[in-house]
């Protein structure tokens, strides 16, 4: 099983994520990626967004989350968990860390078009 948990500033602040980072993040919570990861990974994924926002409770269940916001305010969101460690801050995972996580290549096309 894969487990992530994203730590975020607001909703509008995600907005403004890297455009690849932002629509990967959007991916992997569409149930049919998770389906299609399943059937060939054989794995679940898990996943959690918490927004501070809306509570501060999820982000004090982790004492590195804490040390973290100790020292960095909101500036160290967001903050990526997968299994209760801490694997990316200050940005979502890249199409490198997503790679890793889901132990398979992805590939990113670009429009010359505007």
């Amino acid at each position: 099983m894969i487990k992530l948990v994203f730590l975020l500033d607001s909703r509008e602040n995600l907005k403004q994520s890297d455009e690849v980072e932002l629509e990967l993040f959007n991916i992997i919570f569409d149930k049919e990626f998770q389906e299609g990861h399943l059937f060939v990974k054989e794995e679940q994924i898990v996943l959690d967004a918490f927004y501070l926002e809306d509570s501060l409770e999820p982000f004090l269940k982790n004492d590195e989350v804490i040390r973290l916001l100790k020292k960095d305010g909101s500036k160290a969101l967001p903050i990526t968990l997968q299994d209760e460690e801490i694997i990316s801050t200050k940005k979502l995972p890249s199409v490198d860390d997503f790679s890793k996580i889901f132990d398979m290549g992805i590939a990113v096309q670009y429009s010359d078009e505007e």
